[in-house]
């Protein structure tokens, strides 16, 4: 196992010598390994380390991670971190998966900056990409979302790097256990109510049993295959808006003509450029907003306007199309 986290580093330059870096570790299994297997590969990585771990006070034995997590940092000579989630602040939040996501990278980029990290490390591995893919392609994701998890990817300026990603789950236990290393069980793994448990414990299982047993493995390398392609066409999006998005009076506008000249596969791409540039993030556009964005340029007349969540307004004129954030609630 540590040959391929090894590769895996080199292969997207993960690390650099002399990195400070923040370990996110829940007392898992996965995360419990990235701790040791990163200790065990440290005579060769030269980084710093220390441990950050959110109490998602959910659980019964949150309490029980906490201190588990903390005698491992403890034993092995790190700093450790800790926030504990307030259960009520979840619940007024909305969507727990959601919340608790947004929470955990809050956490994690405070600790960042507490330790004057250079990069936050994630315990994802190869099983974990392939429950993403499988998990965007039922809610219909395109390009973007197979591409799934990404090895290295910046988050509000902070890089996130994964260095299991090309490692099996089974491995991990396989290296845990011929190194007598002990972790904690997340109980609601076994449970069906979300989504990626559903998934894991029962429709992974079905495709190997009945359709293919090395779904695993080909579903990793679609999603490094969808990868690269999403590199490459983004790379001509960045190109296309570096010339063409301009700016003026927190409006963002495109020209009409060239917007309706580009391959559709790429207007698509540009339209997600210029959301995350106003709102951050993609969250609640879905494809049918992405035609409903097409209707816009090419099926209605101009200073039509098309509503898009987080309060954008896409108007399009005679000569350009503006995006902007209205003041006012809209949908």
């Amino acid at each position: 196992m540590l040959s391929q986290v090894l590769k895996t580093i080199r292969k997207y330059r993960l690390f650099e010598p002399g990195d400070r870096v923040v370990l996110a570790v829940s007392g898992g299994p996965d995360s419990i390994a990235l701790l040791y297997a990163l200790k065990e590969l440290n005579a060769r990585l030269c980084l710093s380390f220390c441990v950050a771990h959110l109490d998602h006070n959910l659980r019964k034995n949150s309490a029980r991670d906490r201190a588990f997590v903390e005698k491992a940092a403890g034993a092995e000579g790190l700093t450790f971190y800790c926030r504990t989630l307030d259960r009520k602040l979840i619940k007024e939040t909305g969507h727990k998966e959601e919340a608790l996501r947004r929470f955990r990278y809050d956490f994690l980029f405070s600790v960042a900056k507490k330790f004057r990290a250079d990069k936050i490390v994630l315990a994802h591995h190869r099983d974990d990409q392939v429950e993403t893919v499988l998990m965007r392609l039922l809610r219909g994701s395109g390009l973007y979302g197979m591409n799934a998890i990404l090895p290295k990817r910046i988050i509000k300026g902070h890089v996130v790097v994964r260095p299991f990603l090309e490692v099996a789950r089974a491995d991990i236990l396989g290296f845990l256990k011929k190194r007598r290393i002990g972790y904690v069980i997340d109980e609601t793994n076994s449970e069906d109510r979300f989504l990626r448990n559903k998934i894991r414990n029962n429709l992974l299982p079905l495709l190997e049993k009945n359709y293919n047993p090395n779904i695993r493995e080909t579903l990793s390398y679609f999603a490094s295959s969808s990868g690269a392609d999403y590199e490459f066409l983004s790379g001509l999006v960045e190109a296309f808006l570096k010339k063409n998005l301009k700016e003026k009076n927190r409006v963002l506008s495109l020209s009409l003509p060239s917007l309706a000249a580009l391959d559709i596969a790429l207007r698509r791409l540009v339209l997600r450029g210029v959301i995350s540039r106003l709102k951050g993030d993609m969250r609640m556009i879905t494809f049918k907003h992405a035609q409903e964005f097409e209707d816009l340029l090419f099926a209605r007349p101009y200073f039509s306007e098309v509503h898009l969540p987080g309060r954008i307004v896409i108007l399009k004129t005679k000569i350009s199309v503006d995006f902007y954030i209205s003041e006012k609630a809209l949908i």
